[in-house]
């Protein structure tokens, strides 16, 4: 996914794109290229799909991008930053359901459901690309393959959660937390899973909301992954760099197979090696 590697590459060079993220990326096809990694598209499919693509538009930290009154007729693409979907409880707490990176699009779960229980806010600066619920509707009315592909990527994001899901009741918390270090790297890292660097712009409390965690806990666990040797952070930079990917993996039981399961009509990316 094109945004994914722009994210690899920022970790390898991150010179290149202090510019280039300080701009909206006009004319660029997100949804082709999201697409693409579930279908077989072709040029005339990613010049339809980019003519309908509505201008980027910039959000702040804080921004309610979907919900029932706001970008219910859109699909939206999150070119840049992170958001989370959250539902308001009963007693009036914000509870974290999913979370979006670079490259997912908001919507497809709730596609005929008008975004009724959720709401989605960004959990950093960043950068959507709206798409009409309708247009996309009257595409895959005349051609099948973009039926395929809302439905593959809409499957992927499902599995991801689901696998989230397993994780936090399976697991004791230092295990939780390594398997969603693992599964940010899997995602933010595709097609290059061989960078072992990723950035967490995330509070502690935000991702102790989404594993079920305390922040106290958060950073105890934080810590027992640093003193075992699996990894080490910058507290400053919210970098993680992964040590001993192979460890991690066993301790988290991560399993890595639906990172790879993109992209069926192209390369598959390199595993990550043993260290």
């Amino acid at each position: 996914m094109a945004s994914l590697s722009v994210a690899a590459d920022r970790q390898k060079n991150p010179e290149r794109h202090f510019v280039a993220e300080s701009q909206p990326w006009h004319g660029y096809a997100i949804y082709y290229e999201i697409l693409s990694h579930h279908t077989s598209l072709t040029i005339r499919d990613r010049e339809a799909l980019t003519a309908l693509q509505e201008a980027p538009k910039r959000v702040k930290k804080g921004d309610v991008i979907k919900s029932h009154a706001r970008n219910a007729k859109y699909l939206l693409a999150l070119q840049d930053g992170w958001a989370c979907s959250r539902r308001i409880t009963q007693n009036g707490h914000r509870q974290i359901i999913d979370l979006y990176l670079p490259g997912d699009i908001v919507g497809l779960r709730d596609y005929h459901g008008g975004s009724h229980f959720d709401e989605v806010a960004m959990l950093t600066e960043g950068l959507i690309i709206p798409f009409q619920k309708q247009k996309l509707d009257e595409m895959m009315r005349k051609d099948h393959h973009f039926v395929q592909g809302v439905l593959a990527t809409a499957m992927h994001q499902s599995n991801i959660m689901a696998d989230r899901l397993n994780n936090l009741i399976s697991h004791d918390a230092t295990a939780r937390l390594a398997y969603f270090i693992l599964e940010l790297h899997a995602r933010l890292n595709f097609p290059h899973p061989e960078v072992m660097n990723l950035t967490l712009p995330l509070s502690q409390q935000v991702v102790g909301d989404l594993l079920g965690m305390t922040n106290v806990h958060v950073c105890r666990c934080l810590s027992h992954l640093e003193s075992k040797g699996l990894l080490i952070r910058d507290k400053n930079s919210h970098d993680i760099r992964i040590l001993n990917y192979t460890a991690l993996l066993a301790l988290a039981g991560f399993n890595t197979a639906y990172a790879y399961s993109l992209n069926p009509y192209g390369p598959v990316p390199k595993r990550p090696q043993s260290h």
